[in-house]
């Protein structure tokens, strides 16, 4: 066999340098305090090859929570700032090294743990075996102990093939099995209970724990999945109707959607369909005009023979005075005054007419001009244009302005050249066409401004709505499928752990103190505020399911914080820290903050920031590693920080549709005011040129009249002097020559504007209007469908022009459609779009939730109502079917066969048990059915299932109901009164073997034949009486684990056993048989017991091993009997 003879420590809490002599029962003694767990502990560390220290000080009831860093730094208490003290700081070794003799060969090993801890409180360590005794040097070169690379370089040159250096615990774990004699992996399990063992209460748990191997898991998932296959057919066929119907919403509201969709394409089309007439219509217009010039040029051109033939005329009147004042004609001259004073008088009746017609249209222009201008200064002068955007303020202002020189200018105008026309000049209508043109440029600017910031108002409005509707439902504006993230990973914890574990982002932890540093504090957090949180005790866990949604969802936004680590880091928060904005009163938040922003210095300015080294100021400048910056405003754009931001923030966005729906009815209003001043007609240049020659006619008004009163004093007076009156009339007739050349000249001027005119329209104006049509026509034949332009758009357009409104009436009305239109179209977008994400996230889908196709989940909806839908109910009776042969095959085998090893095992330790005799009392333990779950085991351990090959009838008929109910216990029937901890508790129930099974122990008087029960008697007789079977049992199994009393090779393991405090409340005569006992099953035994134990125990064991505490150090020395 394989016995422990030599144990070495060093550098393990008190114990600095220490050897350890063993025998084979050794006792471990000792003061409170002085050391003895701390050394088991070492022990253990060897002897597990774990090194976790789940098991360390428990037999000392968790008194003192060690850990490995505190035994290996010798932990001795706390700081004041929440720290620690130890005895050994910086860089060390410490080693524990078990000496083991083989009695079978005489050979020594080793069995040891090297640890190397370093400056920065992490370890490395490595488990190591030597196929020889300890070294002499004990592990230590000139008085400091070896590091694990100097003890491999030392191995390999002075034990070269008689060592191994182990890379993990697990491959050590194999390893020392195998050395120790090819122990099963039961030697783990049960040398932790054993060192670590408590009074026994329960008989059941003893017989799991101490003499039972562990049951096999029963593959739940595997077995539940097909037992429960037709029940989930059952119900996906249920959540496939749920599904049609979500679907089928979805469906009518696309539908909706494209209806309305269609309408507003409809809507769009006149709008820019409108566009394009108004561009032909100005293309028109320049045509017109070129025509009128053409006509113009026409009438100059019929005005110029005219003059030609005047002045022949004239010059041949002019001849013939000269010649009837050479004739001297008396009759011939009087006829001829007669007929110019006719001639006269019609000419002077068609000018006035002229004139009044002129000052009759001139007035109507003038007064809708004048009209148009004041309204707007009567309701725009004292219009707050605070409450309007910079640049509508400045068109406003503008237009004002604009309609205050208007008004002045055409009221002047109206009064000073309507009574007397023949102060108009051209200058004067160019001048009054600039006013007019300014003008209705002014108000179109402002017109088309307030159709787009109403548009863009609109939009805004409809996504404030959704926001609002978003934060009335709890929610921060977070990304959805962070929110996703959240919930699906409490979903996962929450199946894991059967109850509700809370996961929490960041920035809902805490608040800010300061709201005027709020734009910092979030921007310098940046995508650190989506951060989780969750407890720690689940933090593993939570990362590994964690990893998997953000792998699905392709999201790498958010990270989960180890709030145990940062906490167990202490991190302050230094005075005027950044962190002293922060308000919460969570833990985990708290140290989270401290270590973010803890160290980052609040600052007024950017030299403050720079002089700390680690600043950050208001305005968001941050000086940090020798760089001043920054932060980027897209980063605090919105607030997530805060546990009542909701509230803020829902306030905020309302008052922002409060302001936004109120701009939109001011800017309507505005587009009302000017709607009538849109309207009005621009002078052309050939109203111009009509006004100027009506008014050319009314200057030859005075020299008619002159004619005319001329004519009639001549006739008056026609008995004067012939001659002279002849000479009058020369002149008369030369002035009338010089009138008509100074009128040729002007005509044939006007007439080279005209031509210069045409020219400019053709190569400026109608060019670029003929690209702008060309530009529409071709959006339009590219954009919009030419069926439903042809069938429906054309139309309603049509329709319009029929019922007589203009162009500009029709482009008014549709864009305002089109907007009411396009709110409704996102509107029920957004409702679709809604109703996608829930279906998507509902059913863990990857479908696109915002295309503008429906075709995911109209197929969607095909598939399910027209292929799985009518194949489920045949699928359903196929799998009751399976299910209920693997319930059979898989569920009942398994427990069977759980039953039956408990049972072989429980009669090969009872065949132990009949061997050790304690006293006058023999033990042993018995196994029968549990009364309460009767039925079920007959029908487990009923030997007719294993007679079945393919007819099962027999069986099922005979424990029908009995299947029926024990199924009915471990699977979910449907009844939605069953609750899932209920089911839970029935499944860790019904696959437990032990729930069929009673166990007891029999304790039989040899001499009596009287036989007692334990259950029956362990709460009336004392510990030590009611423990003593539980001991024996305990040293019987370790003498099954270690062969103890079998013979060969299969005999040569290790004997080890370690009690920590145990035998406690024995009495003297059963502390001897105990000891008996252990000498009989040929174990070793290190038994740990206070001081006062010695003089009882020292004298029944091979050694007795004192452990002695001297300030900062422990030490062991052999205890001398007297």
């Amino acid at each position: 066999m394989k016995l422990l003879t030599k144990v070495k420590i060093i550098n393990w809490h008190y114990f600095w340098d220490e050897t350890i002599e063993v025998k084979p029962l050794v006792f471990l003694t000792g003061a409170n305090a002085s050391g003895k767990s701390t050394l088991i502990d070492a022990l253990q560390i060897v002897l597990l090859g774990d090194t976790t220290g789940r098991y360390f000080n428990k037999a000392a009831m968790d008194k003192s929570a060690r850990t490995l860093r505190g035994y290996l730094r010798g932990e001795i208490g706390d700081t004041i700032d929440g720290g620690f003290k130890y005895l050994r700081n910086g860089r060390f070794t410490s080693y524990i090294a078990l000496e083991f003799h083989n009695d079978v060969d005489n050979t020594d090993f080793v069995m040891g743990i090297v640890f190397d801890s370093y400056e920065d409180g992490t370890e490395e360590h490595r488990y190591f075996c030597l196929d020889d005794k300890i070294p002499e040097n004990e592990f230590i070169i000139n008085k400091i102990p070896m590091d694990y690379k100097t003890l491999s370089k030392y191995f390999n040159e002075f034990y070269k093939e008689k060592y191994k250096l182990f890379d993990s615990n697990r491959s050590y774990q194999d390893f020392l099995k195998k050395k120790f004699g090819g122990l099963k992996d039961k030697y783990f399990s049960l040398l932790k209970k054993a060192t670590s063992f408590n009074p026994i209460t329960d008989i059941t748990t003893f017989i799991t724990e101490y003499v039972c191997d562990p049951q096999a898991n029963i593959n739940l998932d595997i077995l539940q999945e097909n037992i429960l296959e037709y029940k989930r057919l059952e119900e996906e066929a249920k959540a496939i109707e749920g599904r049609v119907n979500d679907l089928e919403e979805i469906e009518n509201t696309y539908k909706e959607y494209l209806k309305n969709k269609k309408n507003l394409t409809i809507s769009q089309y006149i709008v820019e369909r409108c566009d394009l007439e108004r561009s032909k219509e100005r293309l028109k217009a320049y045509q017109s005009q070129i025509d009128k010039n053409k006509e113009r040029i026409n009438q100059i051109d019929l005005e110029l023979a005219d003059f030609s033939e005047n002045l022949a005329s004239l010059n041949r009147k002019k001849v013939a005075l000269i010649q009837d004042k050479a004739s001297n004609s008396t009759q011939k001259l009087t006829e001829e005054l007669y007929r110019t004073k006719n001639e006269t008088l019609a000419e002077i009746k068609e000018i006035e007419q002229t004139e009044k017609n002129l000052i009759r249209t001139l007035t109507l222009t003038l007064d809708s001009y004048i009209n148009a201008s004041k309204g707007i200064v009567d309701n725009l002068s004292d219009f707050d244009v605070e409450s309007v955007e910079e640049d509508k303020a400045e068109e406003i202002i503008a237009l004002v302005e604009e309609s205050k020189k208007t008004y002045s200018y055409t009221v002047e105008f109206k009064s000073k050249y309507l009574k007397d026309l023949n102060t108009i000049s051209k200058d004067v209508l160019d001048s009054l066409k600039s006013i007019m043109l300014s003008f209705k440029q002014k108000v179109s600017s402002l017109a088309i401004t307030l159709a787009r910031t109403i548009s863009n108002i609109d939009k805004k409005i409809r996504a404030l709505k959704d926001e609002e509707i978003s934060m009335k439902q709890g929610q921060k504006p977070y990304s959805a499928v962070l929110v996703r993230i959240k919930n699906e990973l409490e979903k996962m914890l929450e199946e894991k752990y059967g109850k509700h574990i809370e996961v929490n982002i960041f920035a809902d932890l805490i608040d800010i103190k300061d709201m005027s540093w709020s734009n910092a504090i979030e921007g310098y957090l940046s995508g650190q505020k989506f951060n989780l949180f969750v407890a720690p005790k689940y933090y593993i866990d939570a990362y590994n399911c964690l990893k998997k949604l953000l792998s699905t969802y392709q999201f790498y936004g958010t990270a989960l914080v180890d709030q145990e680590r940062i906490i167990e880091r202490d991190y302050k928060c230094e005075n005027n820290s950044l962190a002293e904005e922060i308000i919460t009163d969570d833990e985990g938040a708290r140290a989270y903050c401290n270590f973010l922003i803890g160290r980052l210095y609040k600052a007024n300015n950017v030299v403050e920031a720079r002089n700390y080294g680690n600043g950050i100021t208001k305005e968001c400048d941050l000086y940090r590693n020798f760089v001043l910056t920054r932060i980027n405003p897209r980063l605090y754009q919105e607030s997530f920080i805060g546990r009542a931001l909701n509230d803020r923030f829902f306030i905020e966005k309302s008052n922002q549709l409060k302001n936004n729906i109120a701009n939109a009815s001011l800017y309507r209003k505005l587009s009302e005011l000017i709607t009538e001043a849109n309207n009005l007609e621009i002078l052309s240049s050939g109203d111009i040129e009509s006004i100027l020659k009506d008014i050319n006619k009314l200057n030859s008004l005075d020299g008619l009249k002159a004619t005319l009163d001329y004519v009639n004093e001549e006739l008056s007076t026609h008995d004067t002097t012939l001659l002279e009156s002849l000479d009058r009339r020369i002149r008369d007739v030369e002035e009338d020559i010089a009138s008509i050349e100074k009128d040729r000249e002007t005509s044939l001027l006007e007439k080279g504007q005209l031509n210069k005119e045409i020219q400019t329209i053709i190569d400026e104006k109608m060019a670029s209007e003929k690209q702008n049509i060309k530009t529409i026509e071709d959006n339009l034949n590219s954009k919009y469908d030419p069926f439903l332009v042809n069938d429906e758009a054309l139309p309603i357009l049509n329709k319009q022009l029929e019922e007589k409104k203009s162009i500009l009436e029709i482009y008014q009305s549709f864009s305002v459609s089109s907007s009411r239109l396009l709110y409704t179209v996102n509107s029920i977008f957004s409702q679709l779009t809604r109703l996608r994400r829930d279906y998507v996230s509902k059913y863990h889908l990857t479908y696109q939730v915002e295309a503008t196709n429906n075709d995911e989940f109209e197929n969607e909806l095909n598939d399910f109502k027209e292929v799985k839908l009518p194949s489920y109910k045949e699928k359903i009776e196929d799998s009751y079917h399976k299910a209920t042969q693997q319930f059979k095959d898989d569920f009942i085998f398994k427990i069977r066969g759980a039953i039956e090893d408990a049972k072989d095992q429980i009669e090969n330790l009872n065949v132990a048990l009949k061997q050790s005799l304690f006293g006058k009392d023999l033990y042993r333990f018995t196994v029968k059915p549990n009364q309460q779950y009767r039925r079920f085991y007959d029908m487990l351990m009923d030997d007719l299932i294993l007679n079945i090959e393919k007819d099962e009838t027999e069986f099922v008929e005979k424990y029908k109901d009995t299947m029926n109910e024990l199924f009915q216990q471990i699977v979910d029937d449907g009844n939605n009164d069953k609750k899932n901890n209920e089911l839970i508790a029935n499944v860790e129930k019904f696959t437990d073997y032990r729930s069929y099974l009673d166990f007891d122990l029999i304790v039989t008087n040899k001499e009596t034949n009287e036989e007692q029960r334990l259950s029956k008697m362990i709460k009336k007789k004392s510990g030590g009486e009611t423990q003593t079977p539980f001991y024996i049992a305990i040293l019987a199994s370790f003498s099954q684990l270690y062969h103890a009393n079998e013979e060969g090779n299969i005999a040569n393991t290790t004997r080890l056993i370690i009690f920590d405090e145990a035998f406690s409340k024995m009495d003297p005569t059963r502390f001897k048989e105990a000891v008996r006992l252990l000498r009989k099953f040929n174990l070793q035994v290190i038994l740990s017991a206070p001081s006062d134990k010695v003089g009882k125990i020292s004298e029944l064991v091979d050694e007795t091993l004192v452990v002695l505490h001297d300030k900062n150090r422990s030490f062991v020395k052999l205890f001398a009997k007297e």
